[in-house]
């Protein structure tokens, strides 16, 4: 119990996962040289490997970790949830309106944006009639993408051609 918030030990538990493994995914990214590599593929592949990186390998293992991720991922999710055939799908849905909205590319802002979007949805289900639970999230996506392209928390880059 958190004020009026009542939450069971199997979802605080998850929740606790879930801001660890952030944070180290976070500190990796930022701190390690192989994140760096990983940033600077990312970014521009051909630039990186110019530099001495070895593009494939690191490649290689961003797979491996999204792989660990995933399996991570499940292993919280599996407790608390129905997992059924098109999770995924499901799943998948629900995450690209929250990394638009944190701004693709920043870690932080993806997880901020997923906050949000799980705050609307609980909000607009409670508020709204019951089949704008799963729209609400869409609605707010196309005003922040109308407001601010690269999201909350993405960097306004030009380019010039």
């Amino acid at each position: 119990r958190i004020g009026s918030l009542v939450l069971a030990y199997d979802k605080l538990s998850v929740i606790a996962a879930t801001i660890i493994l952030c944070a180290l995914l976070y500190l990796f990214f930022n701190r390690t040289t192989l994140g760096t590599a990983m940033r600077a593929s990312s970014e521009n592949m051909l630039a990186a490997y110019y530099m001495g990186i070895p593009v494939k390998r690191v490649v290689s293992i961003v797979w491996a970790i999204s792989a660990a991720v995933a399996t991570c991922a499940g292993v919280l999710l599996a407790p608390i949830t129905f997992i059924h055939s098109n999770v995924g799908l499901v799943l998948g849905l629900k995450a690209f309106p929250a990394a638009v909205l944190g701004g693709f590319g920043s870690i932080p802002g993806a997880v901020v944006g997923g906050v949000l979007i799980g705050v609307i949805e609980s909000m607009a289900g409670f508020y709204l009639p019951q089949g704008w639970k799963d729209v609400a999230p869409y609605i707010v996506l196309l005003a922040v993408l109308l407001l601010k392209p690269e999201g909350l928390f993405g960097l306004h880059v030009r380019k010039k051609v």
